[in-house]
């Protein structure tokens, strides 16, 4: 009988370690391929990878959220807005299935905070003024759970970069945040190899435009 739960526990240990490097191995490839793709087809296709691999790891937010965050990246290729709204709606299911497996998660509000100026910029006038204060929401509390993500400086900076002057905004605002998320950045080591680890080629793209724009 001893031999018999020694056996069985060992069994049972090697199919845990089987399924956790098979989820890594399915994560680690369509990670890659997210971030290779350029079209609409194909982050709708890398998406419904993520949401296959969700439906087996139901207790894993990560999937959901970067099925989440292709279909904002569709939005912001999207230049119908009624089509733009339906892919933000389905990033949002997948956002709010990600929450409520872990609503303690900076980098998921940070991604709540993504979706929110694709919104806006279908009817600005609108939805600026209602959009605005749930998108800084958002990024106040992905900062409150991790004051050293990244991500979060960086969408500041370019928000603010590409609010007109009057209201605040323009490069010479946005510079030190800009700065600012340059050396969060430089710091910044994600949990896992399949966490989010994105931003800092962007933040870099638009620091060098800003650093490029005449001064105010």
């Amino acid at each position: 009988m001893k031999k018999l739960i020694v056996s069985l526990a060992l069994v049972s240990l090697f199919s845990i370690c089987f399924a956790n490097e098979t989820y890594q191995t399915a994560m680690n490839q369509s990670i890659e391929k997210l971030f290779q793709v350029k079209s609409i087809p194909e982050y709708i296709e890398v998406a419904n990878r993520f949401e296959r691999i969700s439906n087996i790891e139901k207790t894993e937010w990560l999937p959901l959220y970067y099925s989440a965050f292709a279909y904002v990246m569709i939005s912001f290729q999207e230049s119908e807005n009624v089509k733009k709204d339906n892919y933000l709606d389905q990033a949002q299911k997948y956002l709010d299935r990600a929450m409520a497996i872990d609503p303690n998660e900076s980098e998921l509000h940070l991604l709540q905070g993504f979706l929110y100026p694709s919104r806006m910029t279908v009817d600005p006038m609108n939805r600026g003024m209602a959009l605005m204060p749930e998108m800084n929401k958002s990024l106040d509390k992905a900062l409150e759970l991790n004051p050293d993500n990244p991500r979060v400086y960086y969408l500041r900076a370019t928000m603010t970069f590409h609010t007109p002057q009057e209201y605040g905004g323009g490069a010479s605002k946005a510079l030190p945040l800009f700065l600012l998320a340059e050396e969060k950045f430089s710091i910044f080591k994600p949990k896992t190899a399949i966490s989010p680890n994105w931003g800092k080629e962007m933040n870099e793209s638009e620091l060098k435009k800003v650093q490029e724009t005449p001064k105010e």
